[in-house]
């Protein structure tokens, strides 16, 4: 009912610890209380909670219910930035769920896996570790704990909770830049929601959908299940941080970097007068940073991303840190130019996020790849511009124009016109393409940075070769790229 129905469940679990129950029925009480608290601003009474649920499943003498309690306290404390003895805790529940299951096999003679119909609680816990993990970055370590747990729950017809397994398993694809899949993950648990009373997760569901269309590069429609998200979490009473974060992704996305910055900001302050989550916290500063960087405002971007830097290291998620390192980075050419530390700052974060299996790799080997240009490093920036250009065959349309950009700049450095040029075409093809896509006005005036840095590059080369009417051109071919398109009926 926490999710579902809060009110109801805060009314319920009073209830019962009026009502004169054993521990068992108390811990439960005391459980839901917790989350309550964790889910909404109270994160330090939450943690108070589930100590003392955890203290009466131990009285209980039950090993289920003390391992489902030591996973939500984990998680409470997880995302109040103490990762370490978060994560402790969810190893120690795994471990006395596990026991419990095996307990339970050796009784009927039968292994583990067969046995995990029993195993509700474990693959629930599994679930909830896979949850931390992916938290703090570890995503072939949440596949592994999601790859158990998921089966499992399925196979015992936990609907909702495995519903929430798909959920999760669809973030920790989408993370690792395998789109498709997580797709078809959000797609069967919102089929799975629907036959549920559980609201909340339905509402979800519709929010995942919106950040699959995102990464997809259909931004109309990431605005529109976000829109429709947004309304119904509005519904329930629920505030929603992280569907603050998507939307801000989506505004950046369609060039409208001021708006996101604004509605990261304003997150930031609903989260601070709420004493939200700190590990939302890090996450709003890095889409702020993000913002700040793409309104060219290097210098909010580079404060707002050292902060963040700290927070993730300080919640032990380096996935995040190197991430936000990316933003720091990018902050440092705009605001200095290239200098060596730029380059080898560039050099080793492509190297970590490649370790990490980030699909922004090719950001930093495109930062890396200018940097060494703009030095005279030519060995250096073939290197990285040619690693960047690699994506222009695959990924969202965004990162293929990257692609397609750091084609073009390696044409240049090495003085091929006709190469130089088929990349510009070919980049600013498919941008049009793109922009094709765009239901609305604001959406379709992006000009991307992108897109201008490769019609100033055919613009460059054909003043270099003297050629007035492939000047002019190029010049009508940008401009035409917006012109083109039809006008949205009604305005």
């Amino acid at each position: 009912m926490v999710f579902a129905r809060p009110q109801d469940a805060l009314k319920a679990a009073r209830a019962m610890l009026s009502g004169g129950r054993g521990p068992y029925e108390l811990s439960i009480a005391r459980q839901a209380l917790g989350i309550l608290h964790r889910e909404f601003g109270a994160p330090e009474s939450a943690i108070v909670e589930l100590r003392h649920a955890v203290r009466l499943a131990r009285r209980a003498g039950s090993p289920d219910r003390e391992a489902d309690v030591l996973a939500t306290l984990g998680i409470a404390l997880l995302r109040h930035g103490r990762t370490r003895p978060g994560l402790a805790a969810l190893d120690r529940a795994a471990s006395k769920a596990a026991g419990k299951v095996a307990d339970k096999a050796a009784d009927k003679g039968v292994g583990m896996i067969a046995s995990t119909a029993d195993g509700t609680t474990w693959a629930r816990v599994l679930f909830r570790r896979a949850g931390a993990r992916w938290i703090v970055g570890w995503h072939r370590e949440a596949l592994d704990d999601l790859s158990l747990a998921t089966p499992a729950l399925l196979d015992a017809g936990d609907t909702v909770w495995a519903a929430r397994a798909l959920t999760l398993r669809g973030h920790v694809n989408l993370a690792l830049g395998a789109v498709a899949q997580a797709d078809a993950d959000f797609r069967a648990a919102q089929r799975m929601f629907a036959t549920t009373n559980q609201e909340h997760d339905s509402v979800v569901a519709v929010q995942n959908r919106g950040v699959v269309a995102f990464r997809a590069g259909d931004l109309p429609v990431a605005l529109e299940f976000l829109d429709e998200a947004d309304r119904r979490f509005k519904e329930l009473g629920i505030p929603m941080f992280d569907l603050v974060a998507d939307r801000c992704a989506v505004l950046l996305a369609a060039g409208l970097a001021r708006d996101a910055l604004e509605q990261a900001d304003t997150g930031l302050r609903q989260l601070a007068r709420l004493r939200g989550q700190a590990t939302m916290r890090a996450e709003l500063l890095l889409i702020a940073a993000r913002a700040a960087l793409a309104a060219d405002d290097p210098a909010a971007a580079r404060s707002r991303a050292e902060e963040a830097i700290g927070l993730f290291a300080g919640q032990r998620r380096a996935w995040w840190a190197e991430h936000a390192r990316l933003i720091l980075v990018q902050a440092g050419l705009a605001e200095g130019g290239a200098s060596p530390k730029v380059l080898a700052d560039a050099r080793r974060l492509a190297a970590r996020l490649a370790r990490l299996g980030s699909p922004e790799v090719w950001q930093a080997h495109l930062l890396a790849g200018r940097a060494a240009l703009a030095l005279g490093r030519g060995r250096q920036a073939e290197e990285h511009l040619s690693a960047a250009a690699s994506v222009r065959h695959r990924g969202p349309a965004t990162s293929r124009a990257g692609g397609w950009l750091a084609e073009a700049l390696r044409a240049e450095a090495a003085g091929q016109s006709r190469r130089l040029l088929r990349a510009c075409r070919a980049g600013l093809a498919l941008i049009e393409e793109h922009r094709l896509t765009l239901g609305s006005s604001e959406l379709r005036a992006l000009v991307t940075t992108q897109g201008a840095e490769l019609a100033t590059l055919a613009r460059r080369q054909s003043l270099r070769s003297g050629g007035s009417r492939d000047l002019l051109a190029w010049t009508e071919r940008w401009r035409a790229t917006a012109l083109a398109v039809p006008a949205v009926r009604p305005p």
